[in-house]
């Protein structure tokens, strides 16, 4: 597994900034979160991407800043709505295409709206979001999330079953821990559907430590996605408001590397 950083480490940097950060920091991989509208704009990612290449970072995934507006504005009852707001996911697959980016991110709808959104509209819309990504060439993943749909294995394996071969995710360690699920139950069950790990340790001081400093079992992550004979990449993300993040990130570098002797 190649091991990256997301540029959310760093927020509330800015993300041009953030990314610099991650490519002097000697990474090979990055996730970018993008974090508002004109960031989505080709002059900008243009510049990002002039930014990754000069670092020798490959982008490997985007994720986009609207996730707080899904679950009324892609995944709602309302459907003006979401057809205003479908351009922008075409904004950011196009985004993640010119980055030369495999991947974008998708939180999707909370667990316990106002109004219930039932599980088949979430997926015909989730759908759309797919082909958005495929006119593209890059692939649209769920995210398991806390306090999402997705936070659960039951749900994300309706979802799998609906969209078949179109059904990839986002694997976060995180946000299992936050949600009460079992993180290796989690990865056992979809580890030939994940195409990307969010990775971040947990123990006594927290849910989201920088690797190397809980107990979460690294070796036992390694072990499950050899046995699907997993590809793809891992990305720290941990957040900067608790650490040196730039500190932190370099110590978990360096403690996953020789743990995995990468």
């Amino acid at each position: 597994m190649r091991l990256g950083a997301s540029t959310s480490c760093f927020y509330p940097l800015e993300t041009e900034q953030a990314l610099k950060k991650v490519c002097e920091l000697g990474f090979e991989k990055a996730e970018i979160f993008m974090n508002a509208p004109s960031e989505l704009e080709e002059p900008f990612v243009k510049e990002l991407d002039g930014i990754a290449k000069n670092g020798g970072v490959d982008v490997i995934s985007v994720h986009p800043f609207s996730s707080f507006l899904e679950s009324s504005c892609i995944f709602g009852d309302y459907k003006r709505r979401f057809d205003d707001y479908i351009g922008l996911y075409q904004k950011t697959c196009h985004a993640a295409a010119v980055l030369g980016a495999q991947f974008v991110v998708i939180h999707g709808a909370v667990a316990m709206p106002k109004i219930p959104i039932p599980d088949e509209r979430y997926f015909e819309r989730f759908r759309t979001l797919v082909e958005l990504g495929r006119a593209e060439g890059v692939t649209v993943c769920q995210e398991n999330v806390n306090k999402f749909k997705s936070q659960s294995i039951d749900f994300c394996k309706k979802m799998r079953d609906a969209l078949g071969s179109d059904f990839n995710m986002v694997f976060d360690i995180k946000q299992t821990v936050r949600a009460g699920e079992d993180t290796f139950a989690f990865l056992e069950e979809f580890k030939n559907d994940i195409r990307h790990i969010h990775i971040s340790d947990n123990g006594k001081l927290g849910d989201c430590l920088p690797p190397g400093k809980g107990d979460f079992d690294f070796k036992r992550l390694k072990n499950i996605m050899d046995s699907a004979d997993y590809h793809g990449d891992c990305v720290i993300e941990i957040y900067a408001e608790s650490y040196d993040v730039t500190k932190e990130l370099k110590e978990s570098k360096d403690y996953l590397e020789k743990l995995w002797q990468m």
